[in-house]
């Protein structure tokens, strides 16, 4: 990974006691695990590790106003965007845990500051710390139900239903009020939101056009951001109440 490591560190404990999976660790237990990680400041639109690539390091995002975006693409290099994580998150656990290699690619957008943490000393740490396991649990059983439910969404809903779902949750996650409406606080493309579903970008463009034309959003294309003006007719159709 291509990134810019930082001239200083701040105090023990200052970086990681702000992530909430390691908040409840005891502090030695935590300042352990924070000796054996390094801060880095990975560039705008750094690949952090590819699909496939050896799982050996876990990654906090410790700060910072960018994101970290998890996903894959087939052999046609169609994509799909599996998750996205913001400052407080963890990700990477997966593969060191399971000594898998990764299951998917993971990419800086904007700016945001990673604490690299080493596999080995992870797990030492997971096997030391009963708050950690419990943390963990709950984060992976948490991604576990929104997997299954975008599986279900895949299985059985309309291209525009799933879009609506993606969306309420992306403005749940990073919404920012404002006197138009809740406005996604990141740029989404209309080829990015094609690849949150695994569809093409005319069929987005064309959903996108029908809700603007009923005044379910705002779109704004030069910049790429989405504001939603109607919340709960996106709801409602989620629900198969509109009409």
């Amino acid at each position: 990974m291509r990134s810019r490591s930082l001239p200083g560190r701040k105090p023990l404990m200052s970086w990681l006691a702000g992530i909430s999976d390691f908040a409840k660790m005891e502090p030695a237990e935590r300042d352990r695990l924070e000796r054996a990680g390094t801060i880095s400041e990975p560039r705008d639109g750094t690949e952090v590790f590819s699909q496939g690539d050896p799982a050996d390091t876990v990654y906090a995002i410790v700060s910072g106003a960018g994101r970290v975006r998890i996903g894959a693409a087939d052999r046609r290099s169609k994509a799909l965007m599996v998750e996205v994580f913001y400052a407080g998150d963890v990700f990477g656990e997966i593969g060191v845990i399971d000594g898998g290699t990764r299951s998917a690619a993971a990419v800086v957008e904007g700016r945001v500051r990673l604490m690299r943490l080493p596999g080995t000393a992870f797990l030492e740490a997971l096997s030391r710390s009963a708050a950690l396991g419990e943390a963990l649990s709950w984060s992976l059983a948490r991604r576990l139900r929104r997997t299954f439910e975008l599986l279900q969404d895949a299985s059985f809903e309309t291209l525009e239903v799933r879009l609506a779902r993606q969306v309420l949750y992306l403005a749940q996650r990073e919404g920012r009020q404002t006197d138009q409406g809740l406005r996604l606080a990141h740029r989404l493309r209309q080829g990015d939101l094609a690849d949150l579903l695994g569809g093409t970008t005319r069929s987005i463009i064309t959903i996108l056009n029908g809700w603007r034309a009923a005044g379910l959003v705002q779109y704004d294309t030069e910049r790429a951001f989405l504001t939603l003006r109607d919340a709960g007719a996106l709801r409602a159709l989620i629900n198969g109440d509109a009409e």
